[in-house]
């Protein structure tokens, strides 16, 4: 009976790890930048390349590196995915009034 109940957590435990594996699910935060520099020409993939500073939620900083697929105008503010493995997902424009509380003070309002 023990080994039963013992295969049966082994089992559970392991479908749940597995379900989480892909890139960052358990361990991604946002780090919210605003723009500070507008990119005139992209990379030759294409893509605009932004290395800016950044805050979660609790106000650390981290400079974010993180790809575009068009130019960002400079005081945009984007909400940037990031995994401690650095992996960025898509940057999503929000507007002041979606900051955090805490951090609002670190963005210039445009």
């Amino acid at each position: 009976m023990k080994i039963m109940k013992f295969l049966a957590i082994t089992f559970l435990l392991t479908t749940f790890l597995v379900g989480c594996g892909n890139k960052g699910a358990l361990i991604e935060k946002d780090y919210y930048v605003q723009i500070n520099e507008e990119l005139q020409t992209p990379n030759s993939n294409g893509h605009y390349v932004y290395a800016q500073v950044g805050y979660d939620k609790d106000g650390n900083e981290k400079v974010v590196s993180f790809f575009a697929d068009k130019p960002f105008k400079e005081g945009t503010i984007v909400c940037i995915p990031r995994s401690l493995e650095g992996y960025t997902g898509d940057p999503k424009v929000i507007n002041m009034d979606d900051l955090p509380e805490n951090i609002k003070g670190k963005f210039i309002q445009s």
